[in-house]
């Protein structure tokens, strides 16, 4: 009489062998990628508000709801001129929405803290309202540097950001085959919902969690993996294009301007004031960043988001020696950057909406619950299994 070794199973359907092909790549991949899996998961939420999230952190930089940093005037850069003497002129700004501080940064002062992003350069954050100087700071290895960092590079120098996109490629397959492994058929999904009380808190919460944000996940994957491999995606979307530029979190400082040979000149606050006018009497519209030249016979270059969309505009240092030049970026974008500039929006959760930015944070946060829980229970299993001795 044959015997059937103690935890085998004798016969299994072609159907359930197939499903335990997926749960075996769901759960090495799970536990494989655990660790950067969940610190992606926690810092995209983190990023989902950035302005928000750096304001709990650094309260000091507080303003009314209604100071609205756009409003720059000569009073702005000389308060910031002043506190920032040590580390050279003032050479660009960073505006916001009503409800937070102007942000004005220097030349840079350092290379690329940990051989990522641009130089490190010190910005001043000012009160729109009264000109106050609120506080300092430099702009790599701070909190939100730290989020972004993880967030885009995971720390590594080089070669963090096609890491990055295989990560959105791996959690995309760990989706699929955990929808896969779930699936009880369209007759049974609400049943499948329920609560198992026989399968405990965390594998319960795992297996809702992962259901009900998981295609919230995927599309967070596929388009941190197109953000990721952008020379990839121009290619299939529109050949021959040169790949869109990531996703920028505030102006270049002077010195990684082309053409930029020598430390930038100081300009006073009220020819930043008066520049400014000049930009918005020739494309009225809010400024989202300027940056001031180089040079004394440079050109300034602004941001501005008018009735035509965003505006790229380069201002004569000196008043009469050239004309202003206004490029729309939605009339100048091919369709690869377009397209890119969506996918960075969708990832960011910047459109979409409220509700796309809450599931776009919660599903962060679940990512890092879903590893960790997934590794709990399969090794709560395994321990119960040894004890039993199959």
């Amino acid at each position: 009489m044959a015997t059937v070794k103690a935890g085998a199973n004798p016969y299994l359907s072609p159907k359930a062998k197939v499903q335990q092909v997926w749960l075996f790549v769901h759960r090495w991949l799970g536990i494989a990628l655990l660790i950067p899996m969940a610190l992606l998961g926690l810092t995209g939420s983190a990023l989902v508000w950035p302005a928000e999230t750096e304001l709990l952190v650094n309260p000091q930089r507080s303003v009314a709801a209604s100071a609205d940093p756009a409003n720059i005037t000569a009073a702005h850069i000389d308060a910031a001129s002043e506190a920032m003497e040590a580390h050279g002129p003032i050479t660009a700004a960073l505006i916001g929405e009503p409800g937070y501080p102007l942000m004005l940064g220097t030349n840079p002062v350092a290379g690329p803290f940990m051989g990522l992003g641009p130089p490190t350069r010190m910005a001043a954050y000012i009160d729109p309202d009264n000109a106050e100087f609120l506080d300092s700071k430099r702009s790599t290895g701070d909190f939100m540097w730290y989020m972004h960092a993880i967030h885009g590079h995971l720390l590594l120098s080089g070669v963090g950001r096609p890491v990055v996109g295989f990560m959105g490629l791996f959690l995309i397959i760990s989706a699929v085959t955990g929808l896969v492994v779930w699936w009880p058929g369209r007759k049974k999904i609400i049943a499948a919902m329920r609560w198992r009380r026989w399968e405990g808190k965390m594998l319960n919460i795992h297996r809702q969690s992962g259901v009900l944000l998981s295609l919230v996940l995927i599309v967070e994957a596929f388009t941190g993996a197109w953000i990721s491999f952008p020379a990839f995606f121009t290619m299939i979307v529109e050949p021959g294009a040169e790949a869109a530029e990531g996703h920028s979190h505030g102006p270049r400082p002077a010195g990684e301007q082309k053409g930029a040979a020598a430390p930038p000149v100081s300009f006073s606050g009220a020819e930043w004031e008066r520049t400014l006018d000049q930009a918005q009497s020739a494309y009225p519209g809010r400024p989202a960043s300027i940056q001031a030249p180089a040079t004394a016979d440079g050109e300034w270059t602004f941001m501005m988001i008018g009735a035509k969309g965003p505006a790229e505009m380069h201002v004569p240092a000196v008043p009469g020696t050239g004309e202003i030049e206004i490029g729309y970026r939605a009339q100048s974008a091919g369709r690869a950057t377009k397209v890119a500039h969506v996918m960075d929006g969708i990832h960011a959760a910047s459109i979409g909406g409220p509700i796309w930015q809450w599931l776009t944070f919660l599903s962060g946060i679940f990512l890092a619950f879903l590893s960790v829980s997934g590794l709990y229970v399969w090794s709560k299993r395994k321990l119960k299994r040894s004890r039993h001795g199959t």
